[in-house]
């Protein structure tokens, strides 16, 4: 599969045509060395002109400035070769109003390349947004060969976006490249790989049929990519004598989060699915450069691989222009250069291209800056929208249930750093507000709103799982919270952060009644949630709710709908609609009367630590068996008791609770950590599933020596269990007080194997 650079078929001038030669097909070169320019881009999200649509404010690192630098680069080197890695179609208001209002119809960013003259185009998470005829577009752009776009054809290349039937990429998986060096072919091969992850952002419709991987690379290695598919193949079969793996993944450790990051620096050795291009280096050979991208860092790196071989790594980190020169020699051998990365803004913008792109520019800023609505009231000024309920997050869920008529809402914030809509006003008591403004407090238009049936037992989980994100400071301050945080309105809850993660959520009422678990509730969210899958679940959506995107628990699709379907579904532009409607009714857009509340809270909550007692201990776990109905057992006489009990007659019938012996029950004494995990080893003995034969395990905990001898099978079954856990000590306090955030993380235990 030999691709070569085609000849250029756009309308430009001579002299743009000379600056956009070189590369695949340089002329013959006999002398004794020949020097290759290796050029990247990545994540440069739709930066296709000088001026931002919504502030005014200068572009410095757009694709302008790439035009103009490759024009020197060019001149400097025999040859050249120029990728972009991704994320492209998606980020600024010039593209999200083709993407989203002209369906993608003449597509800046396929124009940008092709008049730049990029060999390939690796693909980028955020190409999969939006849906597959949509990207078809823009790939057809790239590829058309006639005089309809200014520039040269760019190839598409990407090696692990797999059809899943025939298990065969659904795109050029590389693009060999040749030149001229001494009279001899030294031939590049260029391999584009996608990140693993897309199906944790991105709806299946928008890759339907394919996945990321092959089958059977159960670890969605890169490196299992390329030593079983694609190492012989470039390697023995194109006889490639240099090898460029472009990825749009990270070099390593955390997952990228909603913001730039800082610059490189320690990699983690650990696996990282989303992040993996040190993995991939370290685990492989054959590997001579790695393109990195996706995390938003600028920089230089380099990692050994399986045989010691150092291997640069350059990552644009959506700003800059990579460089690494490689000198060939007549031989074959070549010697790597010292990477770096070019800074854009000390480059002057492309004339031609601004031209181009102008158009583009002078249609979205009325978009964009078209008055919706009036802005008054007494706004607040809260930007920490992460630990506090602000009226700017509040704004946007009225918006998800004014769009989908659901009960509740989740979502994130999304706004722009620092930012709260009472900066619109100022000291103004009145002021506009635009679609512009809108992207401040929600920059993620590709954010599809949709509405999913939750149980309270689903919500409740899901903030659970939310809330772990958090993280106390000695002095009590809170911090932590991303995209994956999301906040729950119309349902009214406190977060006590010194609880337990799993019962850290507390006291949920929803229209002044405490929410149950079996309850139902219509919820607005957004479509990075229902992305996640059993293959993809970055931020655990799928693993607590089950609820995907083909699920009957999806109720309403925003991008399908008849209301919102013309606007793709997107959430920044519902909001947008919502303000429209507000003001279509006479009504100027003031702060909503909350319909819940929410709070925060570092310390430990009481109603948690309050002990439970055995009569609370035994009716929790009847309630847990038998859905509060009543049970056919045997009549506990126990004189303590004043009135019959199913869940103590439960209990006695099935050995769970016998009393002390006395003829006592003891309702009212509270149940201690030991006398729990016996009474949890004897409910699961009645309901077969307790242990049974020969068994025994290792009792970790710290203080083991101090529990009763009765209660050391007790112990052993708990470990294997889970259903209580050891402090960050590693004590288990056998005698202390079971509280009631302890009883709950048993029951969560119970209800999962349900």
């Amino acid at each position: 599969m030999n691709h070569c650079k085609r000849v250029l078929a756009g309308a430009l001038s001579a002299a743009m045509l000379l600056g956009l030669s070189g590369g695949a097909l340089a002329a013959d070169k006999k002398s004794d060395t020949f020097t290759l320019g290796i050029y990247s881009t990545t994540d440069m999200h739709g930066k296709c002109y000088d001026l931002n649509p919504i502030t005014g404010k200068e572009v410095t690192n757009s694709y302008l400035k790439v035009a103009t630098a490759m024009k020197a680069e060019r001149e400097a080197n025999d040859g050249t070769i120029l990728i972009d890695n991704g994320d492209i179609i998606q980020g600024t208001p010039i593209i999200s109003y083709n993407m989203n209002m002209e369906g993608g119809k003449d597509n800046p960013m396929a124009i940008c390349l092709r008049y730049i003259g990029y060999d390939a185009l690796v693909l980028g998470n955020h190409e999969f947004n939006f849906s597959q005829d949509v990207q078809q577009i823009f790939y057809d752009m790239l590829s058309d060969e006639t005089d309809r776009y200014p520039g040269t054809p760019v190839d598409v290349v990407c090696a692990n976006y797999i059809d899943v039937k025939t298990q065969e990429p659904k795109m050029d998986p590389y693009k060999v490249m040749t030149f001229q060096v001494g009279g001899k072919d030294f031939k590049v091969g260029i391999l584009g790989l996608e990140n693993v992850n897309v199906p944790n952002w991105d709806l299946p419709s928008h890759y339907e049929g394919a996945d990321f991987v092959h089958e059977g690379n159960t670890e969605r290695s890169y490196a299992y990519e390329w030593v079983n598919y694609w190492q012989k193949e470039l390697r023995e079969e194109q006889k490639c004598d240099f090898v460029i793996v472009s990825a749009h993944s990270g070099e390593g450790g955390d997952a990228v989060g909603a913001g730039d990051q800082g610059a490189v620096g320690d990699v983690s050795a650990e696996f990282n699915k989303e992040n993996q291009v040190a993995h991939l280096i370290q685990n492989t050979t054959g590997i001579d450069m790695v393109v990195a991208g996706h995390n938003h860092v600028p920089g230089v790196s380099t990692f050994q691989n399986a045989d010691g071989k150092d291997v640069p790594v350059v990552n644009g980190g959506t700003s800059t222009l990579t460089k690494t020169v490689v000198t060939i020699k007549k031989d074959g051998s070549f010697t790597i250069g010292q990477s770096e990365n070019l800074d854009l803004t000390g480059y002057e913008n492309d004339a031609g291209l601004k031209a181009l792109m102008e158009p583009y520019y002078e249609r979205t800023v009325p978009f964009v800056n078209e008055e919706i609505g009036t802005l008054s009231g007494d706004w607040d000024s809260v930007t920490d929208l992460f630990h506090v309920e602000s009226d700017t997050m509040n704004l946007v869920h009225e918006a998800q249930l004014w769009a989908t008529g659901a009960d509740v809402s989740l979502a994130s914030p999304v706004a722009n750093k620092d930012f709260c809509i009472s900066q619109l006003l100022g000291s103004k008591a009145k002021g506009p507000i635009s679609l512009k403004d809108c992207y401040s407090f929600y920059k993620y238009d590709n954010n599809l709103l949709y509405m999913v049936e939750m149980t309270g037992r689903q919500l409740k989980d899901w903030l659970e799982d939310c809330v772990k994100d958090y993280t106390v400071a000695e002095d009590g301050t809170i911090t932590g919270g991303g995209f994956g945080t999301d906040q729950l309105y119309g349902i009214s809850y406190d977060v006590y952060l010194g609880n337990p993660e799993g019962v850290r959520v507390a006291n949920l009422v929803y229209q002044g009644k405490p929410v149950t678990a079996e309850q139902t509730f219509k919820v607005a969210v957004n479509s990075y949630r229902l992305s996640a899958n059993a293959a993809g679940d970055e931020y655990g959506w799928y693993a607590v709710t089950g609820i995907t995107m083909g699920s009957d628990k999806v109720l309403w699709d925003g991008s399908v709908s008849e209301e919102f379907g013309s606007i793709g579904g997107s959430v920044t532009l519902i909001i947008a609609e919502y303000i429209k409607a507000l003001t279509a009714q006479g009504k100027e857009i003031t702060p909503p009367e909350p319909r819940s509340l929410w709070t925060l809270n570092a310390a430990t909550s009481a109603e948690a630590l309050a002990p439970v007692t055995r009569l609370e201990f035994v009716e929790a776990l009847y309630q847990a068996q038998n859905d509060g109905k009543p049970a056919a057992a045997a009549v506990a006489d126990f004189t303590d008791l004043t009135e019959n009990n199913d869940a103590v007659n439960w209990a006695y019938t099935h050995g769970i609770a016998a009393g002390n012996g006395e003829g006592q029950f003891l309702p009212d004494a509270p149940v201690t950590r030991e006398q729990a995990v016996v009474m949890l080893l004897r409910y699961d003995v009645a309901r077969e599933q307790g242990p049974s034969g020969a068994w025994a395990t290792r009792v970790p905990y710290t203080d083991a020596a101090n529990a009763s001898a009765w209660a050391s099978e007790a112990m052993m079954w708990n470990v294997l269990k889970g259903y209580l856990s050891a402090d960050a000590s590693g004590n288990f306090r056998p005698q202390g007080d079971l509280t009631a955030a302890d009883l709950d993380a048993a029951l969560a235990v119970l209800a999962a194997e349900q």
